[in-house]
């Protein structure tokens, strides 16, 4: 029956019309009252349709019988555990101290008399067959002999020893009692040829009888004249290939921990432990095993293997390969079929483990790339940062004539290092050793008149702190705002790279001639002196921007150089995810016939029990857990934003209520002259200062909820590196953004703050129709200059800063995070829907399986 009917069947039917079991047949010779009725197991094992139903499901790693009732009569538990006790070191007597080879040299030499007086024993005790006519028989004695009297053996006298071990063969046993009873099976050949010819069968079907006569007859009198002494003689020898098994698995090398780069020998060394473990329950029980010549040869071909931490394809293609071993022929004669189906179900979980560990190590595979991804976006964004930062220079170049320019150079020259300060810390340490050579190196380019840009940057530092300072607290006297300025400096000496510029801030604070100035009382800061006597460079530099540019390209080309090394990595891990996949693995082959051998011994009902709890569950967790991690991230990504983007709502905007330079603008009419009512001018740029205020105070509650955000990302349970490093990417981004964007908005204060409004008067009258407004150099194009960065952030460099910008990418990233968990929770959904498919075709198969074993039962136990 085809799983694909199976699948398709309704979901109520029971099994009545697939079949119908009657055991009441003429020639079944079905005996009810026979003690046992039935042997459940071997009905079940040699119900071949019914093994297809447990084929649509992978098998796994438990041991079933041991969840089933000890009192069940359909399953019936064996009388032991199945399950292997499996040990690290099973001698620990033994120590460390012996190699493979020495064991073998002793577990060889010790054969010798074993063999010699085994097969005298064997001869002597088995009078019915001439067993010195076996050509093996007399080889081994010939080839060993030789031997028994050495103290040790070479490589070539154990290799004797252990090649004659195993002889004779029971086929050439057979062979020998063919040729002495060969009167007695032409006898018995006549006698059945008459028969069936007197019954009227065919020329074939006599000749196929005939030749079964003979292999019945021979194995029949092996069985009465030889079984028993040939199984003492391999006992004697299992017991001795048995001890050398503990041994060696005394010294077996600890399996190392899963990694990208040994799971190929970590699965190799499970599958051997697995080889050897069940080798060595399976001759504790029947010790004949031991002396069996597939036994003896895996031991010798694989124990080789047992001390190795890194296994080469050759060896694993020969571990795999030995998983075949022993073959159901030799299982059969020796153990039992619930002993059999105990080894193969340790091969095939053996199997299984390898397939998770491949599962394991690519779901660590990808994680690591997402890693790097994110890392590689962290330091790209370091990158442009500087790329944009040198850049500046040429706008520095051109201040000295623009005002407008010339602010916008300072601020982002300031925002430039500040920003690569704060990147710093998430970078690594070749990444940090690439801006630790090169950003120094601008810092100390000379601009001109003897100012380099470390002096120039503290000089927009110090007068952004300045006019925060004074214009947020009610300051009287000089000498606090140097004692604020020379503690801000001591401050900002210990943040990267501003060692020096926080120096020359303590300096600045010495003197603050053009700095600030007295206006009613109160010091404020004077943005006319500063940006035209301190900020402005007369002279500037030939070569600054030359030097400038040269040292950007060699920061590229070390920066280049790093990225194509991370992207050759995340291509590395790319190829080792593909190459891991346990659809192509090299043991997909000989696993699938494990699997076969494994279902072809063990009975349907523990086989069922063991794939659906030991593969089928395992597989749909493997499954479903990454989804739900992942659905649970996005959801606490985008709850976690969510307060953030209550505080910054308002910024969308901004752009509406910064525009008094629009306003001036239009209503421009002469040289400083307005058209318009003057109180209605002074109330937008009262207005205009309240909203600076009102977004300063949204930006520092929202610079408090970032930084406890990124103290809570660091400290979160549950999460990969990668989720990790990707909420990091993203909160740093909105510490980066927060911090410009302070600056921005003081130095809109401090320029507000410096600009004078004069009423007009008309004939002595007031004139409301035309005010005059004064202030620095170009004071329009700078104010406006100003308001655009804190609607739209900077220009010419990244990050640009801006109440706009943030607010987008905050918006974005939650929704970005938002959507995200949708889609996985609908994913999350489609993938239930299978499971409950799945679930479907196992309940509809026990139904089948329930409704033969009871109608079974009932043809048994009628009453």
């Amino acid at each position: 029956m085809s799983s694909f009917y199976i699948q398709n069947r309704p979901k109520t039917v029971s099994g009545d019309c697939l079949f119908n079991i009657k055991l009441n047949h003429k020639f079944s010779n079905f005996d009810a009252k026979a003690q046992p009725a039935i042997d459940i197991e071997t009905l079940n094992s040699g119900l071949y349709v019914l093994k297809r139903l447990a084929s649509v499901i992978e098998a796994g790693n438990v041991q079933a019988s041991m969840l089933l009732n000890p009192n069940n009569t359909i399953f019936p538990s064996p009388p032991v555990s199945p399950k292997r006790q499996t040990s690290s070191n099973p001698n620990p007597a033994l120590g460390k101290s012996q190699t493979i080879e020495s064991i073998q040299a002793t577990a060889a030499l010790a054969l010798v008399p074993l063999i010699l007086d085994g097969l005298e024993t064997f001869i002597t005790s088995t009078p019915n067959v001439n067993l010195t006519q076996v050509s093996s028989v007399i080889l081994a004695l010939t080839l060993v002999k030789p031997l028994q009297n050495n103290t040790s053996l070479t490589s070539d006298e154990q290799k004797r020893v252990f090649n004659n071990c195993y002889q004779p063969s029971k086929q050439d046993i057979l062979e020998q009692i063919k040729k002495e009873q060969i009167t007695e099976i032409k006898k018995g050949q006549d006698k059945l040829s008459a028969k069936l010819v007197s019954s009227g069968a065919s020329e074939e079907e006599i000749k196929k009888a005939l030749e079964e006569y003979v292999d019945q007859f021979v194995s029949d009198f092996f069985d009465a004249n030889v079984k028993e002494q040939f199984m003492a003689y391999r006992s004697s020898i299992g017991g001795e290939t048995l001890k050398m098994m503990k041994q060696m698995r005394a010294i077996e090398a600890t399996v190392p921990n899963l990694t990208k780069d040994n799971v190929q020998s970590v699965n190799g060394m499970i599958t051997l432990r697995a080889i050897f473990n069940g080798l060595t329950d399976a001759v504790n029980k029947v010790p004949a095993l031991g002396g069996a010549e597939e036994i003896v040869k895996t031991q010798l071909t694989l124990s080789s293997y047992l001390t190795l931490t890194t296994l080469d394809t050759a060896a694993l293609t020969i571990i795999y390969q030995a998983t075949q071993l022993p073959s159901k022929t030799t299982l059969d004669t020796y153990l039992k079929p619930r002993d059999a189906a105990i080894y193969r179900e340790g091969v095939t979980g053996a199997y299984q483990t390898a397939v998770q560990n491949l599962n394991t190590v690519r779901s660590s595979i990808e994680n690591e790339k997402q890693t790097l991804e994110n890392q590689l976006a962290a330091f790209q964004q370091s990158v442009s940062c500087y790329t944009s930062w040198v850049n500046g220079s040429k706008n520095i170049k051109d201040g000295k004539d623009y005002t407008s320019v010339l602010i916008t150079a300072g601020m982002e020259a300031n925002a430039g290092l500040t920003s690569l300060s704060q990147m710093y810390a998430n970078l690594t340490s070749e990444e940090k050793a690439i801006l630790d050579t090169h950003v120094p190196k601008y810092l100390r380019l000379t601009i001109g008149s003897g100012v380099n840009l470390t002096r120039f940057i503290a000089r927009m530092n110090a007068f952004q702190e300045i006019s925060e300072y004074t214009l947020n607290n009610a300051i009287n006297t000089e000498n606090e705002v140097k004692t604020y300025l020379s503690g801000k400096g001591s401050v900002i000496k210990g943040y990267k790279f501003f060692d020096q510029v926080g120096q020359e801030i303590i300096t600045i604070s010495n003197s603050l001639t053009n700095y600030i100035k007295s206006e009613k009382g109160y010091q404020i800061p004077n943005f006319d002196n500063f940006q035209q006597n301190v900020l402005r460079i007369s002279t500037i530099d030939g070569n600054f921007t030359t030097q400038a540019n040269a040292i950007l390209g060699e920061f590229k080309t070390a920066a280049d150089q790093h990225i194509k090394a991370l992207q050759q990595q995340i291509a590395d891990l790319d190829k080792k995810y593909k190459e891991l996949n346990p659809a192509d693995a090299s043991f997909t082959a000989d696993r699938k016939k494990a699997v076969e051998s494994w279902l072809n011994s063990e009975s349907l009902g523990s086989a069922f029990i063991y794939l659906i709890l030991n593969s089928q569950l395992p597989k749909q967790s493997a499954f479903l857990n990454p989804l739900i991690e992942e659905i649970n991230f996005n959801n606490l990504a985008a709850n976690a934003i969510n307060d953030l983007l209550k505080i910054t709502n308002e910024f969308s905007t901004t752009s509406v209520y910064y525009n008094l330079s629009s306003y001036l603008i239009q209503s421009k009419e002469g040289a400083d002259l307005f058209c318009g009512d003057y109180f209605e001018t002074c109330l937008a740029l009262s207005k205009e200062k309240e909203y600076i205020a009102r977004d300063t105070g949204r930006c520092r509650r929202a610079q408090v909820l970032v930084e406890a955000l990124i103290g809570k990302i660091n400290n979160l349970p549950g999460i990969s590196s990668s989720q990790k490093s990707e909420m990091l990417n993203a909160t740093s981004n909105y510490k980066y953004s927060l911090t410009i964007t302070f600056n921005q908005l003081n130095l809109l204060n401090a320029m507000l703050s410096n600009l004078r409004i004069e009423e007009q008067t008309k004939d002595g009258n007031y004139n409301g129709n035309i005010f005059k407004i004064t202030g620095s150099k170009d004071w329009i194009p700078t104010l406006a200059a100003l308001e655009g960065f804190i609607s739209n952030g900077f220009p010419n460099i990244t990050p640009t800063g801006g109440l706009g910008p943030l607010f987008t990418q905050i918006q974005a990233d939650q929704q970005d995070y938002t959507t995200q968990g949708q889609t996985q929770q609908l994913n999350l959904q489609n993938q239930m829907t299978n499971v409950q498919q799945e679930w479907t075709l196992v309940s509809t198969s026990m139904q089948v399986l329930n409704k033969i074993l009871s109608q079974l039962v009932g043809e048994i136990y009628p009453n």
